[in-house]
């Protein structure tokens, strides 16, 4: 049996609201926490191309090597930055009025299941609806 698979990107979600890579760079440099650190802004400006995901692996990594107040301190500071990024995102897509649309809907439910490579949460907010007859979610 042939299985029908659809990977969606940034762009899905972007046609309802969500944010592109550029868009997060610049709420990322905003933040009140990353802006107390020029160290961490440095950091998101040598990651830019990358995404923020590059800068918060090395921020990771080096609290891992060396465990300390200080590296335990801005790695906060930017999860924290990250996690206030991803529910201000995610709150546009709880507003009353926001809707994903049936044709989208139903060309979604056409798919045996489907993966996306969007960190935000509008499909789990939005489509999943077992009496839809929705796809597995990955």
């Amino acid at each position: 049996m042939t299985q029908h698979l659809i990977l969606l990107g940034a762009g899905f979600s972007r046609n309802f609201g969500g944010w592109l890579a550029s868009e997060v760079f610049e709420y990322l440099l905003g933040s009140r926490s990353l802006r107390a650190d020029p160290a961490l802004v440095s950091l998101l400006w040598r990651h830019k191309a990358n995404g923020f995901e590059g800068a918060l692996s090395e921020l990771q990594n080096e609290h891992s090597r060396s465990v300390s107040k200080e590296s335990a301190a801005r790695l906060d500071a930017f999860q924290n930055a990250v996690r206030d990024m991803f529910e201000d995102m995610n709150r546009a897509f709880l507003f009353p009025k926001f809707m994903i649309s049936s044709d989208v809907r139903d060309f979604l439910a056409r798919f045996d299941a489907v993966f996306s490579l969007n960190q935000d949460l509008l499909l789990e907010k939005h489509y999943i609806n077992r009496s839809h007859g929705c796809p597995d979610f990955n």
